[in-house]
């Protein structure tokens, strides 16, 4: 009798455990066809943008499904498509840099100053000018007869990190200082700190001679803080730019 008890049991617990493995395997695929239908909406201009991906981490999440197979799937079917993009990623740190550059050439009185170089940064295949690794901009400043050049490497950061600002790499900066003795012109590094490239709350500028290494303390920052609207002044004499 218990035998025939235990069989029941048994044979009970098998069908309960159909049921649930088979209901466990339709949320499943139910879950993945809705995960499906947001990453068709997602991919459907032809690009998978940083919102979308963080919005599918977030369904992923909530469905305890792991986001890293399921954003691959969503990059596969994103291949599989083959179209062009119809929408321009803005690389937004990158705009802000070259924002901050212009803003800064802007505070140059042309009646003085000249813009001899301004460097980019494109490349292909590893191949880019020479250009690409001198500061970002070299100025003439010409008073009566004379001329002096001068070079600036403009960074613009959000905020502090660290308590300080990395303007540059390590082999950057020594890329700079060599620029500097060879072709025995100042370099200055001007930073932007806080706002927008084309409007920053704060702007520094540090001599590279002053500089020991490619990271700044924000109480050593604010011995070069500059006013936010004044022009520059290039002093020949001191080669100090204020």
């Amino acid at each position: 009798m218990t035998g025939l008890i235990l069989m029941a049991i048994g044979g009970l617990l098998l069908i309960i455990g159909a049921i649930t493995f088979y209901n466990g395997k339709e949320r499943k695929n139910t879950r993945m066809d809705e995960m499906d239908k947001i990453i068709d909406v997602a991919i459907a201009d032809g690009v998978l943008t940083d919102n979308e991906r963080t919005k599918i981490r977030t369904l992923a999440d909530k469905n305890n499904m792991e986001y890293d197979k399921v954003i691959q799937r969503a990059e596969d079917k994103l291949r599989s498509l083959n179209i062009d993009s119809e929408t321009e990623l803005v690389d937004y740190p990158k705009k802000n840099g070259l924002d901050f550059e212009k803003h800064i050439v802007q505070r140059f009185d042309r009646k003085y100053f000249k813009i001899k170089s301004w460097a980019g940064d494109k490349y292909v295949n590893g191949r880019y000018a020479e250009t690409t690794l001198q500061p970002d901009i070299i100025l003439e400043f010409k008073l009566k007869e004379e001329t002096t050049n001068f070079a600036l490497e403009c960074k613009w950061r959000k905020q502090v990190y660290k308590g300080g600002i990395e303007f540059a790499s390590k082999e950057q900066f020594d890329r700079y200082n060599n620029f500097e003795k060879t072709n025995e012109i100042p370099v200055f590094i001007v930073i932007g700190l806080g706002g927008k490239g084309d409007s920053p709350e704060n702007v520094y500028i540090i001599p590279l001679r002053e500089m020991k290494q490619h990271f700044i303390h924000i109480s050593t920052l604010k011995k070069y803080e500059k006013g936010k609207d004044k022009n520059f002044y290039f002093d020949k004499v001191t080669t100090a730019l204020r």
